[in-house]
């Protein structure tokens, strides 16, 4: 092969090449019209010498060592000064050292990520039982502490978490008895959903709310289409579990049940990154509204919207 090929085949600058053979390091054949031929074998020997000098060794010491590297090794104790020994022998040390430097480096990096990762274990999705309201609960608290809208509701820093613990409860209760909240690896993740009213009236029945809430309530409800669908009222992954896509995971649940009824699914957030999130999961906005100062989108999925 040229040059050229064994500089492509080697990523070693052509430049090299030629140094590495004035050094004694490369020996190409040469042909009988003067140019240069790189045998096979070359491409292994250009990576066992950038090997070499990447390890420290000067091109002088890698010259000794070459021979080596072949099977079997051709030197002869003859070829061997007693300073190119010495040197070689400096040389090894301090590869040893090298190497066990980026050992313990490669063992210490090891450890850190055997504690900052989790298995990829699948997640278990389960409907709800009365047993995993504290577990929603808390995941309601610590999910929704900075969502714009749940902070709108319940401004204060002092008393959200009791209030906010009120709320998901009343709203897990509203629901569990229809077997329509499910909720991920025993309640990390959790999504609260109404099913479609029947055509006798049956259905979660949301008594009216004071303050914010309410308003926000009767603005957003009255927005929601009067012909069946399933809506998503509260989708929640606890902190400690963000990252595993535990909610999107749990919404499947409900959104499978919306499929095989044949009716769209909506759900509202005022939270524009949310609103990214939930078209990824094909969610589109129907409609943006105001609740006084707060911004909401109505989003809807399947069925053709009713």
């Amino acid at each position: 092969m040229r040059i050229g090929e064994l500089s492509e085949r080697t990523g070693t600058p052509a430049r090299l090449l030629r140094y590495y053979e004035e050094q004694g390091l490369l020996a190409p054949e040469r042909r009988a019209n003067g140019y240069r031929e790189y045998g096979e074998h070359l491409v292994d020997r250009v990576q066992q010498i950038r090997g070499l000098l990447e390890a420290g060794l000067p091109t002088r010491l890698i010259k000794n060592v070459l021979p080596c590297l072949d099977n079997p090794c051709t030197i002869t104790i003859s070829d061997a000064g007693s300073e190119v020994v010495a040197l070689l022998r400096q040389e090894r040390d301090r590869m040893d050292a090298r190497i066990a430097c980026l050992s313990r480096n490669r063992d210490a990096i090891d450890a850190y990520l055997s504690k900052v990762t989790r298995p990829m274990i699948e997640p278990s999705v389960t409907v709800a039982t009365a047993a995993d309201r504290d577990a929603v609960v808390g995941t309601f608290v610590a999910a929704f502490a900075a969502d714009p809208a749940l902070r709108w509701f319940l401004p204060d820093d002092d008393t959200y978490p009791a209030e906010a613990a009120a709320m998901a409860g009343s709203l897990f209760d509203l629901r569990v008895g229809h077997g329509t909240v499910w909720v991920a690896d025993g309640g990390a993740a959790v999504a609260m959903w109404d099913p479609p009213r029947s055509p006798g009236g049956d259905g979660v029945e949301h008594p009216p709310q004071a303050g914010r809430f309410g308003r926000y309530q009767s603005v957003v409800h009255r927005k929601m289409p009067k012909t069946p669908h399933w809506y998503l009222g509260v989708l929640a992954t606890h902190p400690e579990h963000w990252g595993r896509r535990l909610g999107r995971t749990v919404m499947a649940a409900g959104l499978r049940r919306a499929e095989r009824d044949g009716v769209p699914a909506y759900l509202e957030t005022s939270s524009p990154k949310n609103v990214e999130v939930y078209r990824s999961a094909g969610f589109a906005v129907v409609e943006e509204l105001m609740v006084d100062e707060l911004p909401v989108w109505i989003m809807a999925r399947g069925a053709g919207r009713s």
